[in-house]
């Protein structure tokens, strides 16, 4: 089992794409109760984890030398509300969330793990700003650990011996629609290797980190996504599906169109509200800020249920419940929050979450990674044994 340190672990989603690669997750931090709660209760359910592994806690009070110094690898995103482009007033990296940021890279440049995987809103690059002052700036530092203490952005104890080998680091935004998820979700990923572990690979005429190949590229321009519809159009959905332009596994309707399925499963639940809104919103009209109507045969616009932002079914005069959501976020259906989580802190927990297809996919590729440095290591040591035999 590869450990590693999960930082703003949130409910796990990114974590579970990792431990259903074979990664082991012996730590982990995150500041919401609830959040860890729920992320535990699920370790629980899946992996039989005996004690809870994700600390209540702020990350900035933790000391990367109560962090387990055996770990490999180092994973997580800090909260974005500070980099994100629907922020009019986004401060960046002098935000009390944007310093997060430098905050996850001390606890980097202390442990020196074999890798990392760092994710945030795509605003940390498309935003100018937030580009040069934070995202630039941190891959600098991560080319070579040396500039950290010099950086004026981390605070780290000046006798931590830093070694100034840094690392190869692999920047790329990804969008989850791309990958088979019904949902036009688009963010920042950092992947990063120790230098050696990359070298080792080149020397030997082996493979480097790849990204994930997209199975769908450009699909938000590549297909004729259906026009908006009245809301409560009849057709003939089956017959419907056989003649659709576009991957039906894009769709909406690929996760939540089974209405009895979803009955049988947990967390289907969603608010209440009366609203003359329910009734009138068009399918498929999601450019109003609020009340947005997803479309059966469209993609979801991001999952994001904060700041009074409301997601209405496509046929249903509802909102969405928290199982659809989860599904629009490509959660498998064994994960389920404790019923006694609030609603508002379940449908926040979906909303921040990395989905669990793409983490899935990430895991994959940095495990190749390791598994293939991991046998030239072994070859290496075969072969010292031998010949001192």
């Amino acid at each position: 089992m590869i450990k590693v340190a999960s930082l703003f672990s949130g409910a796990g989603f990114l974590d579970l794409g990792f431990t259903e690669n074979g990664f082991d997750i012996v730590w982990g931090a995150e500041i919401v109760p609830e959040f860890a709660r729920s992320h535990n209760y699920n370790m629980r359910l899946r992996y039989n984890h005996d004690i809870d592994r994700i600390h209540t806690v702020d990350i900035v009070n933790v000391s990367p030398m109560d962090i387990p110094q055996n770990i490999r690898g180092i994973i997580g995103g800090p909260p974005c509300q500070d980099f994100s482009i629907g922020n009019a007033n986004n401060p960046g990296v002098t935000g009390e969330r944007g310093k997060l940021v430098w905050n996850f890279l001390e606890k980097i440049a202390y442990l020196q793990p074999d890798f990392f995987l760092f994710e945030n809103v795509e605003g940390l690059y498309k935003i100018k700003k937030h580009r040069t002052q934070a995202l630039l700036p941190m891959l600098e530092i991560l080319d070579d650990m040396s500039k950290i203490k010099n950086s004026g952005f981390v605070n780290i104890d000046g006798n931590i011996n830093i070694e100034v080998l840094g690392y190869k680091t692999y920047f790329k935004v990804l969008n989850a629609l791309e990958f088979g998820i019904p949902q036009d979700r688009t963010r920042v990923f950092v992947v990063g290797f120790k230098k050696s572990i990359i070298e080792a690979l080149q020397e030997n005429n082996m493979d480097i980190f790849q990204w994930p190949t997209p199975t769908y590229p450009d699909a938000k321009n590549a297909y004729n996504w259906p026009e908006t519809w009245e809301f409560g159009t009849k057709i003939d959905e089956e017959n419907f599906i056989k003649n659709l332009d576009v991957p039906y596994e894009l769709t909406v309707h690929s996760v939540i169109g089974n209405s009895k399925e979803l009955e049988s499963l947990p967390n289907h639940v969603s608010f209440n509200p009366k609203s003359d809104k329910f009734n009138v919103v068009m399918e498929g009209d999601t450019s109003r800020k609020s009340f947005k109507r997803l479309h059966r045969f469209r993609y979801s616009p991001t999952v994001a249920y904060g700041n009074n932002e409301v997601h209405l079914h496509p046929t249903l005069p509802r909102r969405l419940t928290v199982r659809e959501a989860l599904r629009l976020q490509s959660v498998p259906d064994w994960y389920k929050f404790p019923e006694d989580i609030p609603l508002d802190k379940m449908f926040k927990m979906v909303s921040n979450g990395v989905p669990y297809k793409l983490a899935f996919l990430l895991a994959r590729q940095i495990k190749k990674v390791l598994t293939d440095y991991d046998s030239l290591n072994l070859k290496k040591t075969n072969k010292q044994l031998l010949e001192i035999k």
